[in-house]
């Protein structure tokens, strides 16, 4: 005797293999909608004793007190090909290259990052604590033996911490949605005051070129809650003379703290763009403070009116890649330095110093300095640039316009400072930055003609590159 199945019995043995596709093709779902997977981490690097500040060659004694904590802040990026890249924020005046050398190779040996997938950025706060490398000539009054070794401890805590937070950020990682929108805010002022094309001293010059643009980038999780923000804004974090002597982020750190608090749980990014000739607006020593706040919520706000307006999706691929510009100086000689062995200044006078032993153990001055230039593209989506040293408004300008596209992102201080890169312009205007700003970094002289250019054309090759 044959026995007969119930004719529903296989619709129903069929329904675990039709549930299974249904959640395969949501899960295909799923990945085509989060490409990427984000991970945040921050971590306080506020030092355990007073240090010496930097940004002011007149400032001789460690800081008088705290006024907010200094932070690393970082943000991993996961692509659907599982490459993984970084992006860290620093709460500081700036770092050497050879720091960042050193942390990338620490992350390369941890997590496996190449050197085009971590960029280290600073928020140049002139209120945060004097590197141990980079900006060694900004003193008048050398640090005394002791501050130079508790000096160092903390920037061996600070290296340590840096590639702590990475790791973090790494751990963290889970998909989620990447948008940009771009804002404005308008306290950034450039700072060279001329008289008939030649530069006269810092004040307020309302017909100099600024870039009051706000690129911000909006990482949110899966069911649209809000994880983080990374916001470019092109300003010296100067609001704080060199009368003040407390330690304090400026206002990128006010920035960051206040978007955290308004928002909740997330981790906000700063990075500073183009702003090597361009202040905030300042005042005495009194309301600096309260100037630095207002700065840092001006940012806020345009920050919390961006997350309620429409956002353009990042879904093109990540493409990254890594490069130096070669700059070139103007041909350094050795009569140069012998000439300032007796100025007034004790920066002058260590300057012609160090340029003079550099002769005599090179026989020659150094012809150029290789600039870090690195590149994040999605795509024709957004283009991200990184450069290296105090770059001025020009630059961003004249990418945003030979990229042309409004979503082009460039930042400086970036990787390493390692001094002024003034435009062709402004070589011609001559000043601070372009005359004399090389004497607390220990650069034999002002960039050639032509150095525009050449920093320029290298961008371009590295945008290429990153297709």
């Amino acid at each position: 005797m044959t026995e007969r199945f119930p004719p529903w019995l296989p619709w129903l043995l069929c329904l675990p293999f039709v549930f299974a596709a249904g959640l395969f093709r949501a899960n295909d779902a799923s990945a085509a909608e989060f490409p990427f997977s984000f991970g945040f981490a921050r971590t306080e690097i506020t030092p355990e004793t007073p240090l010496r500040l930097s940004g002011y060659g007149n400032r001789d004694v460690v800081y008088e007190g705290v006024d907010e904590p200094l932070f690393v802040r970082a943000i991993a990026i996961k692509t659907p090909e599982q490459k993984i890249c970084s992006l860290v924020s620093l709460d500081s005046i700036g770092f050497a290259g050879s720091l960042t050398d050193r942390i990338a190779q620490h992350v390369k040996q941890k997590y496996g990052l190449s050197r085009d997938q971590l960029v280290l950025c600073s928020t140049h706060s002139h209120t945060a604590p004097q590197p141990v490398e980079g900006l060694s000539n900004i003193f008048a009054t050398p640090m005394t033996e002791a501050q130079r070794v508790a000096s160092q401890k903390y920037w061996n805590s600070v290296e340590q911490r840096i590639v702590q937070t990475i790791g973090r950020a790494i751990e963290d990682l889970q998909p989620g949605t990447l948008s940009f929108v771009t804002g404005k805010v308008g306290f950034a002022q450039n700072r060279r005051v001329l008289k008939n094309g030649k530069w006269t001293g810092f004040g307020v010059n309302p017909d100099g070129p600024v870039d009051h643009s706000l690129p911000v980038l909006k990482v949110t999780e899966a069911n649209g809650k809000l994880r983080g923000v990374i916001f470019n804004y092109a300003c010296h974090c100067t609001t704080f003379g060199s009368d003040y002597n407390r330690l304090n982020g400026d206002w990128a750190g006010y920035a960051a703290k206040y978007i955290e608090e308004q928002q909740g749980d997330i981790i906000a990014i700063c990075t500073i763009g183009c702003g090597a000739d361009q202040n905030p607006v300042r005042g005495n020593k009194e309301v600096a403070r309260d100037l630095a706040i207002g700065h840092g919520r001006a940012i806020a706000v345009e920050v919390a009116r961006l997350l309620k307006q429409p956002a353009v999706p990042i879904t093109a691929p990540l493409g990254t890649a890594f490069g130096k510009a070669d700059l070139p100086f103007d041909p350094p000689a050795k009569e140069g330095p012998k000439t300032t062995l007796d100025h007034r200044r004790p920066q002058v006078r260590q300057h012609a110093y160090n340029m003079l032993k550099h002769f005599e153990e090179f026989g020659k001055l150094p012809t150029s300095y290789p600039a870090p230039v690195q590149v994040w593209k999605f795509g024709n989506q957004l283009t991200m640039i990184f450069l290296g040293g105090e770059v001025v408004v020009d630059y961003a300008l004249r990418l945003k316009k030979e990229l042309n596209s409004d979503a082009v992102w460039v930042t400086a201080y970036a990787n390493d400072i390692f001094g002024y890169v003034a435009s062709e312009r402004m070589r011609d205007e001559g000043g601070y930055e372009v005359d004399f700003s090389m004497i607390y970094y220990n650069l034999p002289g002002r960039w050639a003609r032509g150095t525009e250019d050449i920093l320029i054309n290298r961008i371009h090759e590295l945008v290429k590159q990153a297709d």
